[in-house]
């Protein structure tokens, strides 16, 4: 795990005269262990000023992770978990929430403007490295860095990459479901030049886990669609994924370097289960997500750097969800009939166009000052919701938008202008003592409210985000940490403004709220590094402290048991807890690792006590092992370790919706060669292997009974060349 690793600092802050001599002796099993995304910079995570986590390459192979979501769920703090839309969500320290975590490809950010979802879940061959930070990083990133920050980096190395993998997963019915991804990248240098492209696709037939219940039962049965004996139906997870990008940029000798990219990603899919309570096995969700930039850089002088990126990015996604079985009946005669099942789709683009430049300068040998100016214009440019019946439940003609709908683009909240300005110090006072200041001064558009509730203007809203961090080398071997940081976000288009029409079929959405406010985070943390080496055996062992108090946060409370209203909880959150991790490393291909985390979130507004928050597992373990079967061959096992999950307590109905999911632990293991003619490797995993029965949390599990049932056990073959 690569936040286990030793690590060196990287050439760009320091010579290599200021390697210590555990350095040398650390970087001959361990690769650096660097992180870019805290400082814009590369910088070894043990002297970096926050609390953070890096994989490179050889650490994602090492952990059998095929996608992004394999990689975040071993980092301690950290867990992941699916809803029935068949999204994955990333919870951070005991708190799930779409728009509060945010993800960044190559410097692209991943979340959706209009609700706050980010097509994440890429798969793994293309990325040089993952880096990320538990904490907030608005000081940096600006609103949405709120929970943490996870920068996807792909591959830009000179030569040429592939791999294809192919494998499935044994379903109950004998078959297998297949799922083969592929990948091929090349990139290459000449003088002044520097090319690069890369392509990955993924198919996936997916599991196909039996549902037994859901909110359509009595009248399924009643209208003889199916027995009383037969299921609800089945969860359903194919999955079609392209991803290909590439770029060119040329050296102008002292001028600089201009570069140009472009990324093109597209997702088909199904959706796991359905909307809300019911199993729509005709669902089906696309996501179409174009990233481009220009970028220019040139080093200064001083040793430092100054940087220009001017950026488009668009996002398209249209999910159409069955909320009904086929030939499903809401009344008698031939117009209440819906031999398709109930259908809405939803439309959504968003496009958002950014500029930027920072600097990094060298004020002094012990003092690098970075400056930054980011001006970003987001935009909802389409918003089509349409629906097969009417609001009284009669077949349409054609799908049309439900009466009284707004035109959400035509809003205030539909668009979004945030100018951004930051500045950071790194001062090392001392050799053995170096001081982070950092702020950023947001001021963020936002809808005006008026008397009567509606948003017919704007107004710029100032945020104030401050960063301080101090890192003591006590000791070559010893690094601690005193952290402490500002976040804010601001609500979402959808949160704010979104509102369907209610009927008895079209339930589980969130209401917007147009009189949400932006909501902060002030996070303190103590941490501490310590790497020991012992004859031909490196320890390293991590340790941290967290206190995070969230004013105003913007949470869905359950007051129907249908349409969720949303709202600022005016006495906030607080989460605390502490995070460890320990490595062990005998040789280049031998090394154990385990880490543990523990949190404790409270909602502050409810009696004392019901304020435990637990729908993510409060506690989790993970822990692998490394080691070599002869010569040519090495053996990886990973556990992944949750304790028990039950739902909040923050509403009677949430109390009376009870559920319970037991701890559980899941193993991953893989028979992985080393390189084969020094161009090849061979992989042969499987995840789950003992099957465990995994179970996720469902809006309404009076319905749903038995929650949403998770992959099972699936093995992969994998092939990998390089030249």
């Amino acid at each position: 795990m690569a936040a286990l690793n030793a690590d060196v600092p990287p050439d760009s802050r320091a010579s290599s005269a200021s390697r210590t001599a555990l350095d040398d002796d650390l970087a001959l099993y361990s690769a650096e262990d660097v992180l870019a995304v805290t400082t814009l910079q590369e910088e070894a995570v043990r002297t970096v000023p926050a609390i953070g986590a890096s994989f490179n390459r050889a650490q994602m192979i090492a952990l059998g992770a095929r996608t992004v979501a394999d990689v975040l769920d071993v980092v301690p703090g950290v867990s992941v978990s699916r809803d029935v839309q068949g999204f994955h969500r990333t919870a951070i320290r005991g708190l799930r929430n779409d728009a509060e975590v945010l993800f960044l490809l190559d410097g692209h950010r991943l979340n959706n403007f209009f609700d706050g979802k980010a097509l994440m879940n890429l798969p793994v061959e293309n990325l040089e490295r993952i880096e990320v930070i538990r904490g907030p990083g608005s000081a940096i990133y600006g609103a949405g860095a709120f929970q943490g920050v996870v920068n996807l980096v792909t591959n830009h190395a000179d030569g040429v990459r592939g791999a294809v993998s192919t494998g499935g997963v044994p379903r109950d019915d004998g078959r297998l479901a297949l799922a083969t991804d592929g990948h091929l990248s090349a990139a290459h240098s000449t003088g002044d030049l520097r090319l690069f492209a890369d392509l990955d696709v993924w198919n996936q037939e997916g599991d196909s886990l039996v549902v037994d219940h859901d909110a359509l039962d009595d009248e399924a049965v009643d209208q003889g669609l199916r027995d009383v004996d037969e299921p609800a139906g089945r969860t359903r997870d194919g999955r079609f994924l392209v991803n290909a990008g590439g770029g060119v940029s040329y050296g102008l000798d002292s001028a600089g370097r201009v570069g140009v990219t472009a990324r093109y990603l597209s997702e088909k899919r199904d959706a796991l289960v359905g909307l809300f309570d019911t199993v729509g096995n005709d669902s089906e969700l696309s996501w179409n997500v174009l990233l481009a930039d220009l970028t220019w850089e040139r080093p200064l002088s001083d040793g430092g750097q100054v940087r220009a990126r001017l950026g488009f990015d668009q996002q398209s996604t249209d999910r159409l969800f069955q909320l009904t079985p086929h030939d499903f009946r809401t009344g008698d005669g031939v117009e209440r009939l819906f031999p398709d099942g109930l259908q809405e789709e939803t439309q959504v683009t968003v496009r958002t166009v950014t500029a930027s430049v920072d600097a990094d300068l060298a004020l002094a040998k012990e003092n690098h000052l970075t400056l930054g100016f980011v001006a970003e214009q987001q935009s909802l440019s389409r918003y089509d919701y349409t629906t097969n019946y009417t609001l009284d439940g009669r077949l349409r003609p054609s799908p049309a938008a439900p009466e009284g709908l707004v035109d959400l683009t035509q809003g205030a909240a539909s668009r979004r202008l945030t100018l951004g300005l930051s500045a950071q110090d790194q001062w090392t006072v001392l050799s053995a003592l170096t001081l982070t200041f950092g702020l950023r001064l947001d001021a963020t558009q936002l809808p005006d409210v008026d008397a009567a509730g509606s948003l017919d203007a704007s107004k710029m809203v100032v945020r104030v985000n401050p960063r301080v961090g101090l890192v003591i080398a006590a000791s070559d071997a010893l690094v601690l940490k005193a952290l402490y940081g500002r976040a804010f976000r601001a609500p979402t288009p959808q949160e704010l403004v979104e509102r369907i029409p209610d009927t008895d079929y079209n339930q589980g959405r969130f209401e917007g709220n147009p009189l949400l406010k932006p909501t902060t985070v002030d996070t303190f943390e103590l941490g501490a590094d310590l790497v020991q080496s012992a004859g031909d055996s490196r320890v390293r062992v991590r340790a941290n402290v967290f206190l995070q108090n969230f004013a105003s946060p913007i949470t869905p409370v359950d007051t129907s048991g249908n349409i969720v209203p949303l709202r600022n909880r005016e006495l906030g959150v607080r989460v605390y807890g502490v995070e460890a991790e320990a490595r062990l490393e005998a040789s280049k291909r031998a090394a154990a690792w385990v880490n543990a985390s523990l949190s404790r979130a409270q909602d502050l507004e409810l009696p004392e006590q019901s304020r435990l928050l637990t729908d993510v597992p409060q506690a989790r373990f993970n822990a692998g092992v490394s080691m070599p079967l002869g010569d040519w061959v090495n053996l990886d096992v990973v556990v992944r370790s949750g304790a028990e999950r039950r739902n909040n307590n923050r509403s009677t109905l949430e109390l009376i919706r009870r559920y319970e999911i037991p701890a559980y632990s899941l193993i991953t293991a893989q028979l992985r060669t080393e390189p084969i003619w020094e161009h090849f490797e061979v992989t042969l995993f499987a995840q789950n292997l003992f099957d465990h029965d995994l179970r996720d949390d469902v809006p309404r599990p009076d319905r749903v009974t038995g929650l949403l049932p998770r992959e099972g056990v699936s093995g992969y073959l994998t092939l990998r060349a390089f030249y």
